[in-house]
């Protein structure tokens, strides 16, 4: 084995020395073929990925072919040889050594592990596989930390590494390990009460499960999105007391949302409907969460009563249920949602911005041409909208642009204070911050996306950027500039006066977007 994990900040545990993560000897060909040049590439992007310093890269870069790179890192001790590799991968599970660790501890312990071997395993490599290999080779380093991995491995680990798991445990107690004490129970907690709350719009819900061993209580806390298809957005694992409940009785009596109880059988259904999709996150650290809590989440929903949802069928977005036992809310019944946002041109002084509401609903495509209209630009250049989780524009593989069409407003800023950037004309670059200032239900008989406030008139197109538009004005105001008849002659003015920088009506703006406006809930 010459793999080893990367370096991670959990609590309580110390964090290990960084060194280049690399992958077990039998699942190298998979990552690397027989050109070398493409070995050396590949080996370089693992360094980067998993923040190798310096030397290493330096290393890489002088090697004739990978496998001198690789015994040059090894003598550098810039990466582990085998040894040392599988030494540190027992040393993540040494705070499991320590008096007072408990079964859920554990538990978290092993879901960072495999959330970490997962985030720095190559993506060719199947994870089960490289858990079987270092599964496999327990039994032959008998120490402490060898069986705690294969403790934990057997009760939260892939469930095809399981019952490997389980042996190598087995065999390592027959050779003279002595038994941990919270391995009692480990994997079976006894489930609890369960709840949540739900948008009624259908869009979006989070479930609370609980569990005790013994006397202590824990909850795995899920978040669904059904915009985003249905798939777990987070989830991650907490303590159990009343204040939790109370927390969600307080989201759920927010306007525009729903508690509910919920019986064991209803939310193993609808866990297992989210589970059955493809995880959505949209933000790094809920894809960490993920990485680390998803296994012991699937392991979870395992030990809850069987039952069916309270409508008798999968939740979807198009269908998505606001609630349990007639609580349910069709998407196409409820009353429909908009985003108030402020939308300001960045950089200009005075400040230039707009403020519009247009449908939660709303596809980035549509939002881009209701901002077009809004400011009063002529939709004459290439754009993009800067998102949490990427760009999204006119697709474009060479400027890493993902299409716009099919990506909804609520699914990259759901929330209130959510912010976002888009820019238009790459050339003169103006960038415009977006905030979304409410979400609220739209009103009956009004048309969407309507403007609903603004400052100051759009710069003409094509004049620079903001500081070429701050010299055009000083131009223009200027009868004696040397460029003053010109600049007329340009934007196709008689006199400066033709054109007022303070001038702005939102009426004149919404009539713009009346081409794209439509009443969402009827009178």
């Amino acid at each position: 084995m010459s793999g080893t994990m990367s370096s991670v900040s959990t609590s309580g545990r110390s964090e290990p020395r960084r060194h280049l993560s690399v992958v077990p000897d039998d699942t190298q060909p998979a990552l690397w073929d027989s050109r070398d040049l493409h070995r050396l590439a590949q080996l370089r992007q693992l360094a980067l990925d998993t923040g190798a310093p310096q030397d290493a890269l330096r290393l890489i870069d002088i090697a004739t072919n990978a496998d001198d790179a690789v015994g040059q890192l090894i003598l550098a001790g810039l990466m582990p040889d085998e040894d040392e590799s599988y030494a540190e991968m027992l040393a993540w599970f040494t705070p499991l050594l320590e008096p007072g660790c408990d079964q859920v501890e554990a538990e978290v312990c092993g879901g960072e592990f495999i959330g970490e071997l997962r985030r720095t395993a190559p993506p060719d490599a199947e994870l089960a596989d490289i858990l079987a290999d270092v599964v496999a080779r327990l039994p032959g380093h008998p120490c402490p930390e060898a069986l705690a991995m294969a403790r934990v491995l057997a009760a939260v680990g892939l469930p095809e590494v399981r019952p490997l798991a389980a042996d190598s445990a087995a065999r390592l107690v027959a050779a003279g390990q002595r038994e941990l004490p919270w391995a009692a129970g480990l994997g079976a907690p006894r489930p609890g009460p369960c709840f949540g709350y739900a948008d009624i719009y259908g869009e979006q819900r989070s479930v609370v499960v609980s569990f005790s061993y013994g006397r202590k209580r824990h909850a795995m806390v899920v978040f669904i999105d059904y915009v985003l298809g249905g798939g777990v957005r987070n989830c991650y694992l907490t303590s159990y007391n009343s204040r939790l409940r109370d927390d969600y009785l307080a989201l759920g009596a927010q306007p525009g949302f729903r508690f509910k109880d919920l019986t064991g059988g209803t939310a193993r259904q609808l866990l297992q409907d989210a589970l059955a999709c493809e995880p959505c996150p949209t933000q790094q650290d809920q894809a960490e969460d993920l990485d680390n809590y998803l296994d012991l989440l699937r392991a979870r929903v395992d030990l809850l009563p069987e039952g069916r949802s309270a409508t008798g069928q999968r939740a979807k977005g198009a269908s998505g249920t606001a609630g349990s036992a007639g609580d349910t809310v069709r998407r196409q019944q409820a009353p429909r949602n908009i985003h108030r946002l402020k939308i300001t041109l960045r950089g200009t002084r005075p400040v230039i911005w707009r403020r519009i509401e247009v449908p939660s609903d709303i596809t980035l495509s549509r939002l881009h041409a209701a901002i077009q209209a809004t400011f009063g630009w002529e939709d004459s250049h290439l754009w993009a909208f800067e998102t949490p989780d990427a760009r999204y524009g006119i697709r474009d593989a060479d400027l890493d642009i993902r299409s716009a069409a099919g990506r909804k407003l609520s699914a990259v800023a759901d929330w209130p204070g959510d912010r976002f950037r888009y820019e238009y004309d790459f050339g003169d670059s103006w960038e415009h911050d977006i905030v979304v200032e409410a979400v609220q239900p739209a009103e009956s008989g009004i048309a969407y996306p309507r403007c609903t406030g603004g400052r100051r008139a759009c710069p003409p197109e094509d004049s620079g950027g903001v500081w070429g538009y701050s010299e055009l004005l000083n131009v223009l105001a200027n009868p004696r500039h040397e460029d003053h008849r010109q600049m007329l002659s340009w934007l196709g003015l008689e006199s400066a006066a033709d054109f007022d920088p303070d001038r702005f009506d939102p009426a004149v703006a919404s009539r713009y977007l009346a081409r794209l406006a439509k009443v969402l809930v009827r009178p």
